[in-house]
Formats: C-alpha cells, structure tokens, sequence
C-alpha cells in the first residue's frame, strides 16, 4: 500500500517512492500510473519528475511515459563494492557463456528480490526478462533461491516468512513451506534451480559467490532451455561461482 503521501514525509523518501515505482514496473509508466504506485499527489509527482529527468535519473518517451534513466544506472554503476563484483566476475562469466551458448547473470540482494548487476548473452536464445539493473523474483529464479538461502537482509528473509507468493506459472512455488524446504536443499547442496517458475520455457541453475572471507555477496545464474537437463551443467556454474569467489577481496 502506498504511503507515501503520509503528512510530514519528506521530499527525499517521495523522490524515492518515484523511483521505485519506476524500477518495479516491466514498463514505462504515465505520470498517472506512477502517481498512483508511488502515493504521491499528482501535482507534487509532476514537479519530481521534471527534476529526476533534469537529472537523467528518469527518462521519458515520446509518447510521455516514463522510466529509470541512465544516470541513475552510472550512479548505482560507480559504486565501489559493485564496481569491483563485475570486474571480477565478467571474465569468467564471458567464459561460461562462451563454453554453454547459455545466458549467464550475476545478481545481488535487493529489497524482496533479487537485482541483476550483470548479464552475459550466448548464442542460444532463451526467454529472458534479466535485464542489468532489474528486479527479479526471489521465490521463482535460481539466483533469488541462492539468495534467500544465504543472505540474511530482514527484507529478503520475510519473502520467506510471507504466507502468499506470486505465480507466475503453473510451476511457481507459491507455498511458503514448499519455498522453506527447497531453499534448505539450495543450502546443503550450494546451488539452486527454476524449473519454468518465471517463464515458461526456461530454466535456471545458480550458485553463491563468496568474498574473500567467506561472506555470501551474490548468485551467478546460467538461463537455457527448459528441455535442457541443466543438472548437468550446475558444475561449471559452481565451478564458475568458485573462480569469481577467487578473485574477490574480503571487503568485496
């Protein structure tokens, strides 16, 4: 529920109920649309958004709507920590992806999803909606199930405490008990699956990537065809996983 037209908030926290309005949306919204996400008055959603534009922080179409800008992206880009992450894992996914055709992703935990900070396309085409700097569901994607595994931020933590998940396909895993248990087996065996939980027709086997100090930071993916038996490729993803590990430092 929006609350951000609660008296007293201030202009910061409204300028970010705008952005993520903006980022949780797979399309560009209206002025009215992202109004009524972000529960901020018309009139006062109006005078942010010319500013975030200004700022290229938001971008807007021909048509009027609106979306995340790329500024945005270069400031959340230029942090060091994440900065760092791709440095260290774009070679060897560029390899994984050369050696499978497949298409790899590294993300890292979000507020209640998981966060692609980088992809890497090979030469098969699958349905993918894991584009850099998006939101992906935690309950129905390899990388969000490596995540809820081993990250304990309390707003990843309560996906698993919800009592009700988003279907996506008749192969989600809407049942908080049936997420718990599956995410217990992604602990023991340190690699995660999505069996055409997002979309029908792929499927996803991932891996945890630690620092230097064995602190969990994010989950490396590999998307293929749903009738491919990725089983079979969740050693080179690990081994992969395990390749980045080695290159990170402790503070990564």
């Amino acid at each position: 529920m929006p609350i951000a037209n609660e008296p007293g908030r201030s202009s910061t926290s409204r300028v970010f109920a705008i952005l993520h309005a903006c980022r949780r949306s797979p399309t560009p919204l209206t002025l009215t649309e992202l109004a009524r996400r972000s529960g901020i008055p018309a009139a006062t959603a109006f005078r942010l958004t010319r500013e975030l534009i200004a700022e290229g922080a938001l971008e807007r179409n021909d048509d009027g709507s609106l979306q995340i800008g790329i500024g945005l992206w270069e400031l959340g880009a230029a942090a060091p920590r994440q900065r760092g992450l791709r440095h260290a894992a774009r070679p060897v996914m560029q390899s994984l992806a050369g050696h499978t055709r497949a298409v790899v992703q590294l993300a890292v935990a979000g507020h209640h999803e998981a966060v692609c900070v980088e992809k890497i396309t090979g030469s098969r085409a699958v349905t993918n909606v894991a584009e850099v700097a998006r939101g992906l569901p935690l309950h129905a994607t390899g990388v969000g199930k490596v995540i809820l595994a081993y990250c304990d931020d309390p707003g990843v933590r309560a996906v698993l405490e919800a009592t009700s998940l988003r279907r996506y396909t008749a192969r989600t895993i809407a049942g908080p008990g049936r997420l718990a248990a599956e995410v217990a087996g992604v602990r023991a065996a340190q690699v995660g699956y999505s069996r055409g939980e997002l979309t029908v027709g792929t499927t996803s086997v991932a891996a945890p990537v630690f620092d230097a100090e064995g602190r969990f930071v994010a989950a490396l993916g590999l998307l293929a065809p749903e009738a491919e038996r990725v089983d079979r490729l969740a050693p080179e993803v690990r081994r992969a996983a395990d390749a980045i590990s080695r290159r990170l430092p402790a503070n990564a």
